[in-house]
């Protein structure tokens, strides 16, 4: 594998020139579909080195989340006993943190779906968030004279497509 990779990374670049025949082009689309497989490789090279590191500093930090979490808990546990002291205040400041209280609101929805139809039925449409766009693959029926008057335009393209067969380029290197 290495050492296909450093037959491909030994070829040259081409000089930026114009080219006059279709042999050339299928040179250029060999060499492209190289560069593809050879940047596919050091991709995959660098994924499995990030995922090693990643291993690695995540076991060593593993320890340390467990003691957080237990030291939380611990402190939620004593704090929790101890609630009625924020009666009047909601939080204490100690010498290396603070503790707090605070109340959180939130809205829990069992089902969209059922939600939205009930709020339908009760008329609470006010409350239901709606996106709205427009609709390019609709729009696409439209003549030019309404496009234009929707401040739109049709734009048509020729692209090019340069599409290496890098199942042949594997077969000849």
């Amino acid at each position: 594998m290495k050492r296909a990779l450093k037959k491909m990374l030994a070829t040259p670049a081409p000089e930026t020139r114009i080219i006059s025949s279709w042999e050339e082009v299928d040179q250029y689309l060999r060499r492209i579909g190289e560069i593809d497989i050879a940047i596919a490789m050091i991709e995959g090279n660098m994924t499995l080195q990030i995922n090693e590191i990643r291993a690695k500093y995540e076991a060593e930090a593993e320890p340390l989340r467990h003691e957080r979490l237990t030291l939380e808990a611990a402190i939620a546990a004593f704090v929790e006993d101890h609630k009625e002291e924020f009666a009047k205040t909601r939080s204490k400041e100690l010498t290396f943190g603070v503790v707090a209280f605070r109340i959180v609101k939130k809205i829990v929805i069992r089902s969209i779906k059922a939600t939205i139809a009930a709020m339908h039925a009760l008329h609470l449409e006010q409350y239901i968030r709606t996106i709205e766009e427009p609709d390019k693959e609709l729009m696409a029926d439209l003549d030019d004279n309404t496009l234009s008057k929707i401040g739109a335009v049709r734009k048509v393209e020729d692209r090019l497509r340069i599409e290496p067969n890098l199942e042949k380029i594997k077969e000849a290197a």
